[in-house]
């Protein structure tokens, strides 16, 4: 399914995505300067396929998919995937598509939007990811939201030449930081 629209902070909103979207994706997945830290998760989408994914990540019973758009413009997509309502946990991950915006809060604030409302519409008890540990910007973003190290995968998977290791993470509903609860739900006195 399709998280709906929430605003953030410094132009930052997620929203549903689109078509156009999905075309932006098969362009940025062939930039090995965008793709470089993702791993074994390297798809063969193409124009012709993205409306397929569209599909099926629309369908999904056990996914949450969003754009990241900055300034209005779609740079990224994120969302939680691989759900297990019964244990209510699921891998979440994120994509920056446009590396000439590394480094501006992007990530940070998209994976802030996420987790509030992983923990205050879908109840989940835990979420887990992870990313290579090379990738310090990624992992910092999720820290930022609540998630902490829990172990590291050595040589997880090879790319360019290089073995990368991955950075293992979680987060959980108190693990949220005090005062980090974005509207809407700040604004209906949510705790946290």
């Amino acid at each position: 399914m399709f998280g709906p629209r929430i605003v953030g902070d410094n132009g930052i909103e997620l929203r549903p995505p689109t078509l156009e979207d999905y075309k932006l994706f098969t362009d940025w997945q062939m930039r090995p300067e965008v793709t470089r830290f993702w791993g074994p998760r390297f798809t063969t989408d193409t124009v012709a396929t993205a409306e397929e994914r569209l599909k099926r990540h629309l369908e999904s019973n056990d996914s949450v998919s969003w754009s990241i758009a900055y300034g209005g413009e779609t740079v990224g997509f994120t969302g939680i995937f691989d759900i297990s309502w019964t244990d209510r946990d699921g891998e979440t991950g994120i994509f920056i598509g446009r590396h000439d915006l590394y480094g501006k809060g992007i990530a940070s604030e998209a994976v802030r939007l996420r987790m509030a409302f992983i923990w205050n519409e879908l109840g989940l008890h835990r979420t887990h990811n992870w990313i290579a540990l090379a990738n310090e910007g990624s992992w910092r973003a999720n820290q930022k939201s609540g998630y902490s190290q829990i172990g590291t995968y050595p040589r997880s998977w090879f790319r360019s030449g290089e073995w990368f290791d991955e950075w293992l993470g979680e987060a959980f509903p108190n693990t949220f930081p005090a005062g980090k609860l974005p509207s809407p739900w700040r604004d209906e006195g949510h705790p946290k």
